[in-house]
């Protein structure tokens, strides 16, 4: 036998076939019931007011689509109240009987921020019950207003503490590693932003109406500041540093949501705007909205981009379930609805074509929505079912 020959006896570690499969990830621990999971409620809601808003619109490439998401739109908003009452009710109950449960929340930098998602929980499915529920029940149009503002109001200052909160965090602790995360409690404002400038309408007297535009305008401005900030950090850390870690892959759509969420809030405050404007400057309002959203949809493409191979690596290595697997769901939501009030808006301005392939962007980002809301949907059952059969 030759002297290069391979042993028969290897006593070393065998190296991987190249065929051989790649061992699933382990399973990580849920966490239990609290802010880690309101992500759900934020996903089902924006669905929901989207299949509403949508709706409206009526057709699609020339087929009449209105009625199918308009009454598809009731059952998701209702989807939306179970799973934003089981979570509120399931965190009470928890605190309850763990008091320390909720100031270590509250004290973890690493778990502060997904008090964002409580309160962008509140938001959405406020905004999906004044989408959706006038439609389905007219006469209770007044409940809809009432029950929206009382959801915003709650969501908005919990919003505001939250990202002003995070943010005296985040200029203490400097050790602490940038990630897209960070930008939960950012988001907030501009949620409040648009919900609240679409309570405008329904605001009685001028002057409610005015204070209430104001607040959603100043809103629009915090977090834009604070977005620019936060998200380009997490950006050049994770382009420059570090790549995101695959078990974290969905989080890169979460800068997604300033960008959809912003171009929709312009778009709604420019619009109410006009109450308090002369007819000249709410027409440049309207333009520089328009500009606005071009610019921040534009620049927003290599973003998604990015986001979408980042989850493709994270999906092929076999990322276990965690709830931060909703993140792929409210930030394309906002995609979806920012482009569809700009496209609505430059269409009507004249600009059809730019509006058409603005408005066909927004449908595609709807229909990726219906696949991973049901795709994060599957997967939180399937975590969380087993679990509740346990002794």
């Amino acid at each position: 036998m030759s002297s290069t020959a391979a042993p028969l006896h290897h006593r070393g570690p065998v190296p991987p076939s190249a065929d051989a499969p790649r061992p699933r990830p382990a399973r990580l621990p849920l966490p239990p019931v609290g802010p880690a999971w309101f992500p759900a409620s934020m996903g089902t809601g924006i669905l929901a007011t989207l299949l509403g808003t949508y709706g409206a619109g009526g057709s699609l490439g020339g087929t009449d689509v209105g009625g199918v998401l308009t009454t598809l739109a009731v059952p998701m908003m209702v989807a939306g109240w179970l799973v934003l009452a089981v979570l509120v009710g399931g965190f009470a109950v928890r605190s309850v009987r763990h008091p320390g449960a909720f100031v270590a929340t509250v004290r973890d930098p690493a778990v502060l921020p997904l008090w964002g998602t409580v309160s962008m929980g509140l938001l959405a499915v406020g905004a999906a019950t004044l989408t959706v529920l006038p439609v389905l029940a007219p006469a209770a149009a007044t409940a809809a207003v009432v029950v929206d503002a009382v959801l915003w109001t709650l969501g908005t200052l919990l919003g505001v503490a939250t990202a002003l909160g995070f943010g005296a965090v985040l200029v203490r602790q400097t050790a602490l590693v940038p990630t897209p995360v960070w930008g939960l409690p950012i988001v907030p404002p501009m949620v409040s932003a648009t919900t609240g400038a679409s309570l405008v309408p329904h605001v009685p007297g001028a002057a409610g109406q005015f204070l209430l535009l104001l607040a959603a305008a100043a809103c629009f401005a915090l977090a834009l500041a604070l977005g620019l900030v936060v998200f380009g950090v997490a950006y050049a850390h994770h382009w420059r540093v570090a790549p995101l870690p695959p078990a974290a892959s969905a989080a890169a759509w979460i800068p997604l949501g300033i960008v959809g969420q912003s171009t929709a809030a312009a778009q709604v405050i420019a619009a109410q705007s006009g109450r308090f404007l002369t007819a000249p400057a709410a027409l440049e309002a309207q333009r520089v909205a328009d500009g606005y959203g071009l610019v921040v949809l534009a620049l927003g493409l290599p973003l998604v981009a990015w986001a979408a191979l980042v989850t493709a690596r994270g999906f092929l290595g076999r990322m276990p379930f965690t709830p931060g697997w909703w993140a792929l769901t409210f930030p394309i939501g906002t995609l979806a609805l920012g482009s569809h009030l700009l496209g609505a808006a430059l269409t009507g301005a004249g600009g059809g074509a730019v509006g058409s392939v603005v408005t066909a962007y927004g449908w595609l980002a709807l229909a990726t929505l219906v696949c991973t809301w049901t795709l994060c949907s599957v997967a939180s059952l399937r975590a969380v079912v087993p679990l509740l059969h346990r002794p």
